[in-house]
């Protein structure tokens, strides 16, 4: 009896599948197969990496380091400054353009993180740093832009409750850590506030 019973759900599971041997045979090549190619593909690919580390290996890492244009100072652009993005005749919004040059002067886009502080010289030493944030690389990638005579960070940070007073001009200080050499670079400008 419970040889029935079982055979009964042996056929009861292969007839419901609707596949023969065959089928689950060329299924089975199939799998085989695409497995083969993905081996072939990682075992070159791990030959081009271990051809990348024997050479990388032969060179002084110093060396290497000084062969590479590396980010020598940062700018802080001239269309910094405070900008009404609703026309309603209040400036709210500072823009801060970081322009990363390396040894050569040319524009790179550097990958680091940045600190940028407003600061009210005219305000008591309490009161004269208005604001400071922090731009992660993340966000520093998103921001990146140009034009045909400059490449730059775009940075944009919300000033309307910070303008209590109504100075003449604030200062702008940028510190961006670069993490190629761990070099801090800093720059500093004056905007006019209108």
């Amino acid at each position: 009896m419970r040889c029935l019973v079982w055979l009964a759900v042996v056929l009861a599971g292969c007839g419901g599948r609707g596949l023969t041997p065959w089928d689950d045979l060329k299924t089975l090549q199939a799998e085989n197969t695409d497995k083969a190619l993905q081996i072939q593909q990682l075992q070159a690919e791990n030959s081009r990496l271990k051809e990348q580390v024997q050479t990388l290996s032969g060179l002084d890492q110093q060396v290497r380091l000084e062969a590479v244009d590396t980010l020598a100072r940062i700018q802080i652009g001239k269309y910094t400054g405070l900008y009404d993005k609703d026309k309603d005749g209040i400036a709210e919004t500072l823009v801060v353009y970081v322009e990363p040059l390396d040894s050569a002067q040319d524009y790179v886009k550097a990958v680091g993180q940045c600190a940028v502080q407003v600061w009210n010289l005219d305000a008591p030493q309490q009161q004269a740093k208005l604001a400071e944030w922090a731009v992660t690389p993340n966000q520093l990638h998103k921001s990146w832009g140009g034009s045909v005579f400059a490449a730059y960070y775009r940075l944009a940070f919300p000033m309307a409750h910070l303008l209590s007073g109504t100075p003449h001009e604030l200062t702008v200080k940028v510190a961006f850590t670069d993490y190629l050499t761990g070099k801090i670079l800093t720059g500093q400008k004056t905007v006019p506030v209108k």
